[in-house]
């Protein structure tokens, strides 16, 4: 009996750095933007890229009030189904009611 290799599907890809990606994937367009924790923080509106059409930035509608924010693709990591950020940065601290991780000025 032959087996022949199965395609990965997007649900199988493991996380990678948006930015790493040579373009930007279709299921990027429509997915949620998740903290680390798992919690929902919006939904895509749109996905810049570089003179290359590598990701480098994203942009989403806020779930909590409705804005538009923007974080760096290098700050966000998709699995082929949503996309994960950090929330050390000011912009996601802000949403979730997290203080932000600042440094200390000399």
């Amino acid at each position: 009996m032959l087996f022949a290799p199965t395609l990965a599907q997007a649900e199988d890809m493991a996380p990678a750095a948006l930015n790493s990606l040579s373009a930007v994937p279709p299921a990027v367009s429509s997915a949620q933007l998740l903290d680390q924790g798992g919690h929902v923080l919006g939904k895509v509106e749109q996905v810049m890229t570089d003179h290359d059409g590598r990701p480098s930035a994203v942009s989403f509608r806020a779930a909590s009030n409705g804005r538009t924010v923007v974080v760096s693709a290098a700050e966000v990591s998709f699995d082929g189904k949503v996309l994960i950020t950090s929330s050390d940065q000011p912009q996601i601290a802000e949403l979730i009611g997290k203080p932000a991780v600042r440094t200390a000025a000399k």
